[in-house]
């Protein structure tokens, strides 16, 4: 019988602040098994267009845009529909629709676990780095993000922990980067998120610019917020 099921006990960071040395542990069950969605409520009927789309989204993503955006008129709020409508522009090499869809479902389901994913690998690919804390409510962990919850799918696991393995690169974390890759590769190997993550623990040079640039930003604001510190207390010995 095949597998559907692990038990996963992490050892992650709990916090980035300059300080942190500080490990969170957390345990939680992560399942191959489909996991209902209480974001997605669809009529039976309506489920079944959604799940036959899923099936056709990468050979004929054009047909499956056009079944999309219907169901979308009728549920403006389901994340899946902005989920699959993303990669099907994508597919077709309209980046641009793709990317306004991936923004579109983090502003209107900004609780939805795929839609902080997605938007945080838009971020990322930017080198908008800043963002990703605020994104995951500066949580690094999913069950300190979602602590109802005692399961999640591997998909849910591996794209969370691709994107903080990414994040933590990005900022000179190389230990918890290095942790969150091995227990990637370890869990879900074959799931792409291990390639994403491997791009930013060997980065190539454009992503190496891109690091520095985040660097300079934050030196850069500093300076500036102590410029304007100084001006406040100018003002307030003037006064």
């Amino acid at each position: 019988m095949k597998r559907t099921q692990q038990n996963i006990n992490t050892t992650l960071p709990s916090t980035l602040k300059n300080d942190s040395n500080t490990l969170y542990v957390s345990s939680y069950e992560i399942t191959r098994s489909p996991i209902k969605s209480n974001e997605n409520k669809f009529s039976r009927a309506d489920k079944k267009k959604v799940d036959a789309i899923f099936e056709i989204l990468t050979t004929s993503p054009t047909e499956a845009i056009e079944k999309l955006l219907a169901l979308k008129e009728i549920y403006p709020q389901a994340p899946v529909l902005y989920n699959y409508l993303a990669a099907a522009y994508s597919k077709t090499g309209n980046q641009k629709a793709s990317i306004k869809e991936t923004t579109e479902n983090y502003l209107i389901n900004p609780d939805y676990l795929f839609a902080k994913i997605n938007y945080a690998q838009l971020c990322l690919n930017k080198g908008e780095f800043e963002k990703i804390p605020e994104i995951f409510d500066h949580k690094f962990d999913l069950k300190l993000l979602y602590p109802h919850r005692n399961t999640f799918h591997i998909t849910e696991f591996s794209g969370f922990t691709g994107v903080m393995c990414a994040y933590y690169c990005s900022i000179g974390k190389s230990d918890p980067a290095k942790i969150s890759f091995d227990i990637l590769n370890k869990v879900a190997p074959e799931s792409l998120m291990v390639n994403y993550a491997k791009h930013f623990l060997y980065p190539t040079m454009l992503t190496k610019l891109q690091r520095w640039a985040y660097k300079k930003r934050c030196v850069d604001g500093n300076k500036l917020e102590s410029k304007e510190q100084k001006k406040v207390h100018d003002c307030s010995l003037e006064a």
